[in-house]
């Protein structure tokens, strides 16, 4: 598992504003090319589907399964003998907001998939992390 947690000096709805403007993240994450919501326009809700694209992986079609607004959602991508499951929580804390950040692998080769991604993941879900934080503070 990764989980990777930041306090940010912003206002949580500022960060929630952020990171649940998933279609957006292609042109705000360096380490997204896009995010598409599939089947046209909607709710960004429990059963929303998008396709990733992310620099050196293969694209990926993510489900939300949770989505608590203002709070967190997580959404999960399954691929031959892997399911990846992906959260994203903001909670207030300390005078700010605390964003964490966390990848689970399950299933059959989720060991090859942490072994041969583990650390590019990391560096990736840091990154995101950092990139968020400072787009909330800059405001």
């Amino acid at each position: 598992m990764i989980e990777i947690e930041r306090g940010i000096n912003a206002d949580p709805g500022r960060v929630w504003e952020l990171v649940s403007d998933l279609e957006n993240w292609g042109r705000m994450l360096p380490t997204m090319q896009s995010v598409t919501r599939l089947g046209g326009p909607g709710a960004t809700t429990v059963g929303a589907r998008f396709e990733v694209r992310q620099p050196g992986l293969p694209k990926a079609v993510y489900e939300i399964t949770e989505w608590r607004p203002e709070h967190g959602f997580t959404w999960v991508a399954s691929s031959p003998g892997v399911r990846t499951s992906a959260t994203h929580e903001v909670a207030s804390g300390d005078g700010g907001t605390r964003l964490a950040l966390g990848i689970v692998w399950a299933g059959p080769l989720a060991g090859i998939v942490r072994a041969l991604l583990g650390s590019k993941a990391r560096g990736m879900v840091e990154q995101e992390a950092d990139t968020f934080a400072r787009l909330a503070e800059e405001r």
